[in-house]
């Protein structure tokens, strides 16, 4: 079967920003005002004492004046509410709206209107999705003490930020680390859907945190997606190893029903990933290949239920694209299927819905999904990974398009890029099933211990697309 280049995939491409020239690490204002809107790490560990807001998607209205005070109002979705006033002089908490506070050592300190330190580079600049709602610029910073990156997004227009990802949780869900930014480091991913200057911000009282157009949790008993059979998208996969810049991504899909399944190919996804902004890695284009599973009662075809990562360059023969795999790996993991956020053993959940908010959801109805990675040693309860759909005109949430996914405490592997983060862009439903060339598998991934030389391996959104085992 003639594999086809894809790096000079003809249907699709991957998603482009621009440079901004000029682009400086931005100042905030000494004195501001925001809404955060906060993703947890985890959801609680086994008979938690429900004592810190930090297992659970959370809502804060924050005050800052520099030098002074950072006074955060929390609520969570699920229980509870918090006030932290951080001032030079330490960290004050209180869980009855600000009738008593008590001292209490997490770990922060006092944030500067520096966000980003010295050691922070500029990426690109551009949307953040299809949406389209805010240009940002793109700022990514090592973690002191790890190869982890944290990355934040700064509207280009104001300079303001609007998104914040942390590659390393801090040391525990209590106890935060002085040289990352507090409180925030206790999530792993917060959207500032309202930020702004003020010379007086509110930091003496307490006030209910509101972002426009947010329902907490599923009044209206929404679904959660089910990925349409035949699509292709495009999106930007963003890594948390600070060694890593973004890859712009194409994703081919298909997922044909038992009646129609003949060969592997009929379900499978190529996930595309350009390092044209990682030109030191050696090769073009890496391929994550996954095959699904054959129907029951079948006789399985040969790779079905299997993946592969492969790395490859492409150069012209008489003017027409030739590749050339440098090495390949099966990773033993293969496609989900549609229904993926519906397994029972990824206990999806539907968070809260938010419609029509011109910062995070113009114009559309999105839902908060939450599905569970499988336990870990740091998370024995499982971490989140967080997507947002927005739903299709007429859908109860099954019919939907892809916005953002996001993996919590994505482990960085050796020699790996972590890709934590997919922000999505074009999305386009097929009538007809792809060709099976576009799922071809190399010839060197048949061959054992291929090439000699294992593949710089991907983990979390690059591998999205394969559902996470059962829990224990």
């Amino acid at each position: 079967m003639t594999r086809i280049t894809h790096g000079t995939f003809p249907i699709a491409k991957p998603p482009q920003l621009e440079t901004r020239a000029g682009a400086t690490a931005p100042v905030l204002p000494a004195s501001w005002e925001c809404t955060a809107l906060l993703h947890a790490y985890s959801p609680p560990p086994r008979n938690d004492p429900k004592t810190t807001p930090f297992y659970q998607m959370c809502l804060a209205f924050i005050g800052y004046v520099a030098e002074e005070t950072m006074s955060i109002r929390v609520v969570g979705l699920d229980y509870g509410t918090w006030w932290y006033v951080i001032t030079p002089s330490g960290t004050r908490v209180s869980t009855d709206k600000g009738l008593t506070f008590t001292d209490v050592d997490m770990g922060w300190t006092l944030p500067t209107q520096n966000w980003l330190p010295s050691t922070a580079s500029y990426f690109q600049t551009g949307y953040l999705n299809w949406m389209e709602a805010q240009e940002v610029d793109w700022w990514t910073q090592p973690v002191p003490g790890s190869n982890a990156a944290t990355w934040t997004w700064f509207d280009s227009a104001t300079a303001l930020p609007f998104r914040m990802m942390f590659g390393a949780p801090p040391p525990s869900p209590t106890m935060g680390d002085p040289a990352q930014l507090a409180f925030f480091q206790n999530f792993s991913f917060t959207y500032f859907p309202a930020f702004k200057a003020t010379s007086s911000p509110n930091v003496s009282t307490w006030v209910t945190p509101v972002i426009e157009g947010f329902q907490p949790g599923n009044p209206n008993d929404l679904k959660l997606v089910v990925w349409n059979d035949c699509f292709y998208m495009t999106t930007f996969m963003t890594p948390v190893d600070s060694a890593s810049l973004p890859l712009p991504t194409v994703v081919l899909y298909q997922w044909k029903p038992d009646a129609d399944y003949r060969v592997v190919t009929d379900r499978a996804q190529a996930t595309i990933m350009s390092y044209e902004y990682n030109p030191s890695a050696g090769f073009q284009d890496q391929v994550a290949l996954l095959y699904g599973v054959a129907p029951a009662g079948t006789t399985p075809p040969p790779w079905a239920g299997n993946g592969f990562i492969y790395n490859e360059i492409y150069f012209l023969t008489r003017g027409y694209p030739t590749p050339v795999v440098l090495s390949c790996d099966n990773i033993g993991l293969g496609q989900q299927p549609p229904d993926w956020a519906r397994i029972p053993a990824v206990e999806g959940t539907i968070h809260a819905t938010v419609t029509d908010n011109a910062a995070l959801s113009p114009g559309q109805a999105t839902n908060i999904i939450s599905v569970l990675f499988p336990p870990t040693k740091e998370y024995p309860q499982g971490r989140y990974l967080w997507t947002w759909y927005s739903l299709l005109p007429g859908s109860d949430g099954t019919n939907a398009r892809p916005v953002t996914f996001m993996e919590s405490a994505s482990t960085i592997a050796e020699g790996g890029t972590s890709l934590a983060l997919a922000d999505y862009y074009d999305y386009v439903e097929s009538p007809s099933w792809f060709p099976a060339e576009y799922y071809a598998l190399p010839e060197l991934c048949t061959v054992s211990d291929a090439g000699g030389k294992g593949t710089d391996k991907p983990t979390g959104a690059a591998l999205h697309h394969t559902a996470p085992p059962p829990k224990a």
